[in-house]
């Protein structure tokens, strides 16, 4: 499909981020954008360089495409008011990461053809989601027309696109939110745990942050069990006994490191006997004579 013309349902740091490159690249004209009022939509068409604010779904101008970049609750309803309009043969898709394209069947009965697309990428700042987007690993599943046409427009503004079984999305999404959004959780709680000894937070936060790093440009060099270090990797008992009484201070973060603990265990090759014991340790089984 040449020069496609693009709606937007929902035009945040995601939809803005698409549709400025869509816009640069020249693969695209974006038609309409309807946001959760005029000035949110005014905004997002301030940003692209491109498009009319419009009040209402049903107000929307016909598109080839139309992106619902909405969060996850509200997308079977924006789907709801779009079907009111003629949609045979447009594309509706969503970018959702744990939502399948099932949640827009309502469309493809009314003649669409459906898709879902999920960048893998943090927007928390658009103009470097904008920079950074070339790269980005992007699933898709859905219809064959729909998937062709949405896969063509986001390898031309550098997405690398693979396809994913819509019955595996939560699975898959569940894996984007340990690696990054718990990567964060992480760092808070080891910078509380500095600080409950009295690092001022600013070391604690260069600590933390120095850390990460290593384990990260460890990971890329070698193997997961490879770039392991630690009290686990080593198979010491006491210390991890140790760490689990200390931490009692805070159960949330006791739990969570005995959850860790536990699924950072099988990257060990240590004997039968070493895991049970550390094992006993994290589920509270400890020996009384360890």
């Amino acid at each position: 499909m040449s020069n496609p013309r693009i709606n937007f349902i929902g035009c945040g740091r995601l939809g803005k981020t698409l549709a400025s490159l869509f816009k640069t690249k020249e693969i695209a004209k974006i038609n309409g954008i309807v946001c959760s009022s005029i000035s949110s939509s005014l905004s997002a068409i301030n940003v692209i360089g491109d498009g009319i604010p419009f009040k209402t779904i049903s107000e929307l101008p016909d598109a080839n495409i139309y992106f619902i970049t909405t969060r996850d609750d509200i997308i079977a309803d924006m789907c709801d008011e779009l079907i009111k309009k003629d949609i045979s043969n447009s594309i509706i898709v969503h970018c959702s990461g744990s939502l399948s394209s099932e949640i827009l069947i309502k469309a493809k009965l009314s003649g669409g053809f459906v898709a879902s697309i999920h960048p893998i990428k943090s927007f928390a700042n658009l103009e470097e989601s904008i920079r950074s987007f070339p790269g980005t690993h992007c699933a898709i599943e859905g219809d064959e027309i729909a998937v062709s046409t949405i896969k063509d427009l986001f390898t031309k503004i550098g997405a690398n696109v693979f396809q994913i079984k819509k019955n595996e999305k939560y699975v898959y999404h569940a894996a984007g939110v340990i690696a990054n959004n718990y990567m964060v959780t992480l760092h808070h709680v080891a910078t509380q745990c500095y600080e409950k000894v009295g690092i001022d937070k600013k070391m604690a936060t260069e600590i933390v942050s120095k850390l990460s790093l290593e384990a990260l440009k460890n990971i890329n060099l070698m193997h997961h069990d490879k770039a392991l270090t630690g009290p686990i990797q080593r198979g010491d008992a006491m210390t991890i006994k140790n760490h689990t009484i200390a931490l009692s201070y805070n159960p949330i973060i006791q739990n969570m490191y005995k959850a860790l603990g536990l699924a950072t265990l099988p990257l060990t090759n240590h004997s039968k006997s070493i895991k049970e014991e550390i094992t006993e340790i994290l589920t509270n089984k400890i020996k009384s004579n360890l």
